[in-house]
């Protein structure tokens, strides 16, 4: 095995080890806070029942022990049966008397579909004075004026519509560092005309980024990925690339994904990004060099930020590639290995 695949393996074992231990003390401390709350809540620390508070609580802790080990009994006899339905499928798919291997949910509205339906109705239904301040305060945060907080005074709804469209104020992981505005059938529509930078966010877990130390990677990926082996498993990550600019019209072409060298690819109108999310999750999936994982990857939505210019993308467009940053500690040993003179 190669050494770099070796040690990525080693450290994803490690890893695995420290979350256990992690998980099974905090599991320990939390059965002992509750056994000692219970005890305090009923006697406390009087001087006159200190014997009973200690009785108290030896007791609630060995219950706290029973159910614990009850849920392990449990989680056993639940891991046995697991086990031996897949013993038994198997037998059936080696016998050929196998029917249903697997089923494949049909959903007929997403989750994401429904929250954008939502959103925008709930925008739509206020009253049009209302809605047109809002909607104007919304795009004014996109500029960089800010929100001012006698608007905030007057318009208390303002502060739920900041937390359901612009990504500085959405909850994580949508979350990032840019007052840029949900793009949506609603919001597109005040756009409209409007100069406009695209971007597009999406996020996934570390444990699925991470190269496969056996499998490895189907194309060479942005450097920036390699960042993520040095991240716990179940640390949830998310990215933004810039994907263009427009007039706020649906024909307007927007990058989904950019390759190693920051070029564009993936390149389809706004109306696709909008409404046909799963090619995000696929753009995504091939960025990360493993397009297995379009299925487990997810995408908050494209975003816009009107009358403001992206300095990435004029570098970009100028052929400045002086954004693709590089630790020095690993700039030798990255430019070997992509050199094909070290393992």
């Amino acid at each position: 095995m190669p050494r770099r695949a070796r040690h990525e393996a080693r450290h994803r074992f490690h890893e695995r080890k420290r979350d256990l231990r992690r998980k099974h003390r905090e599991a320990r401390r939390q059965r002992f806070i509750r056994a000692f709350r219970y005890a305090f809540e009923h006697y406390g620390f009087r001087v006159s029942a200190r014997g009973t508070f200690f009785e108290a609580f030896r007791e609630a802790l060995l219950d706290e022990l029973k159910r614990a080990f009850h849920k392990s009994i449990q989680d056993l006899i639940r891991e046995g049966e697991e086990i031996r339905e897949k013993l038994a499928l198997l037998r059936d798919i080696v016998t050929g008397r196998a029917k249903v291997i697997f089923k494949v949910r049909h959903e007929r509205i997403f989750d994401w579909k429904r929250n954008v339906y939502i959103y925008d109705r709930l925008l739509l239904e206020l009253p049009e004075d209302v809605r047109n301040t809002i909607v104007q305060a919304l795009i004014d945060t996109t500029r960089g004026k800010g929100v001012s907080p006698r608007l905030l005074e007057l318009y208390p709804i303002l502060r739920h519509f900041l937390m359901l469209y612009i990504a500085y104020y959405t909850k994580f992981p949508c979350k990032h560092r840019v007052y840029a505005i949900k793009i949506t059938p609603v919001t597109l529509h005040f756009m409209k005309g409007l100069r406009t930078t695209y971007y597009v966010i999406r996020w996934a877990y570390a444990k699925d980024v991470k190269a496969d130390p056996y499998l490895g990677r189907t194309r060479n990926v942005d450097f920036y990925f390699s960042f993520m082996r040095y991240k716990y498993d179940g640390d949830l990550w998310n990215s933004m690339v810039v994907g263009g600019e427009g007039t706020g019209n649906y024909t307007d072409e927007v990058a989904l994904a950019r390759d190693h060298f920051r070029r564009a690819t993936y390149l389809m109108n706004l109306r696709r990004a909008i409404f046909q999310t799963h090619w995000v999750k696929i753009a995504l999936a091939k960025m990360m060099g493993k397009p297995e994982m379009a299925t487990v990857v997810g995408h908050c939505s494209t975003y816009g930020t009107v009358g403001r210019y992206s300095i990435t993308l004029r570098l970009l467009e100028r052929g400045q590639y002086r954004i693709r940053g590089v630790r020095p500690r690993h700039r030798i040993k990255e430019m070997l290995y992509y050199k094909g003179l070290r393992i």
